[in-house]
């Protein structure tokens, strides 16, 4: 299931137009989060998104990736906390659904991973509901 967690083309096109088009602080604290991410520095990573959602409470992508870095680091309560509110910020975040169904299949609350899986391919990105298809774990 972790190998959904994937943080992808979307974070780096957001780098190169913040770095083309200027970036507030919040933008620069993101930026540092998303290359913490990269080169694994989850705890950085956590730092820095924090810090951009301090400087802007709506920053959708700080708390989706905020949230991965917690899913990696094993803390999924605090990783369906920031999925979850990237999806109250943004509900048509496709992404944050996707993880957040990943999360709550590794808690085995596989109804939920169901029922958020579902609502992201909806929206457009399968990812989670191939793998639980595929793994025998859809429950309605």
């Amino acid at each position: 299931m972790k190998t959904l967690f994937k943080f992808g083309m979307v974070a780096t096109a957001l780098i190169v137009f913040y770095l083309m088009f200027g970036a507030s602080a919040a933008d620069e604290a993101y930026n540092s989060g998303v290359t913490a991410q990269d080169r694994g520095d989850l705890q950085e990573a956590i730092k820095q998104y924090t810090e951009a959602i301090k400087l802007d409470p709506k920053y959708t992508w700080a708390y989706n990736n905020r949230g991965l870095a917690y899913a990696d680091l094993g803390d999924t309560s605090k990783a369906i906390a920031d999925f979850t509110q990237a999806i109250k910020l943004d509900p048509k975040l496709a992404l944050a659904y996707n993880n957040r169904a990943v999360a709550h299949a590794m808690l085995d609350d596989l109804k939920s991973a169901t029922k958020d899986a579902r609502k992201a391919c909806g929206l457009g990105e399968c990812k989670a509901l191939q793998v639980l298809e595929q793994e025998k774990l859809l429950r309605d």
